[in-house]
C-alpha cells in the first residue's frame, strides 16, 4: 500500500538519506565518484532542514507498505521564460530497490495533481541530459522534453534537459 504525505523538518534525515542513496545509483556513470562519495546523507539532511524551514518548495515523502520510499519536491516554476500557470518539479527521488515497481509514477501523479489545485496549466522539471532512464520514465509520464537545455557543473560540466507536460 503506498501513502503519500507533506514531509516536515522531522523528516529531514529520511530525505537525506534517500536523496543520498539515490544519487549514488542513478548518478554512478554520470557524475564523477569523488562527488557521488560526498554526497553523505549526514550533510543533505542539514540541507534539507534549511529547505524545509524556508518553505519555498514543498516536499512529500510516499512510504511502500509503511517504509520510506522516496520523496517529490514541487513548488513555483523557477524558470523566467515560463509565466506564473507553470508550476515545477523541482526533484522527485526513489530509493532504487524502489524502482520499477510503479511507485514513481503514483509519485509523479500525486504531484502533478498537487500543481493542479494549486492552478497550474503546466509543469516543468529538469533533467541531466546522460539520465536516460530518468528521461525514459518522464516521458511515459506525459514530459516531453521543449528543447530548453542549460549547462551546470557537478564535478564537470553536464547538460540539464527541461522537460514540459500540460495538466490533463
Amino acid at each position: 500500500m503506498l501513502t503519500i504525505r507533506y514531509a516536515d523538518i522531522n523528516d529531514a534525515k529520511t530525505l537525506g538519506g534517500i536523496l543520498a542513496q539515490s544519487w549514488r545509483v542513478a548518478y554512478q556513470d554520470i557524475v564523477p565518484g569523488e562527488i557521488l562519495d560526498r554526497f553523505n546523507a549526514k550533510y543533505r539532511q542539514k540541507c534539507f532542514e534549511a529547505q524545509l524551514i524556508a518553505g519555498e518548495e514543498d516536499y512529500a515523502v510516499v512510504l511502500s507498505d509503511g517504509q520510506e520510499a522516496g520523496f517529490i519536491c514541487i513548488g513555483a516554476c523557477r524558470d523566467d521564460d515560463m509565466d506564473e500557470e507553470c508550476g515545477e518539479i523541482w526533484g522527485m527521488y526513489l530509493l532504487p530497490e524502489y524502482w520499477r515497481q510503479g511507485i514513481g509514477t503514483a509519485l509523479m501523479r500525486w504531484g502533478m495533481d498537487e500543481l493542479k489545485k494549486r492552478g497550474y496549466t503546466k509543469a516543468v522539471l529538469w533533467v541531466l541530459e546522460e539520465n536516460t532512464g530518468a528521461r525514459r520514465f518522464y516521458e511515459k509520464c506525459g514530459f516531453a522534453c521543449d528543447g530548453t537545455a542549460k549547462s551546470i557543473e557537478i564535478g564537470k560540466k553536464l547538460i540539464e534537459c527541461r522537460y514540459v507536460k500540460g495538466m490533463e
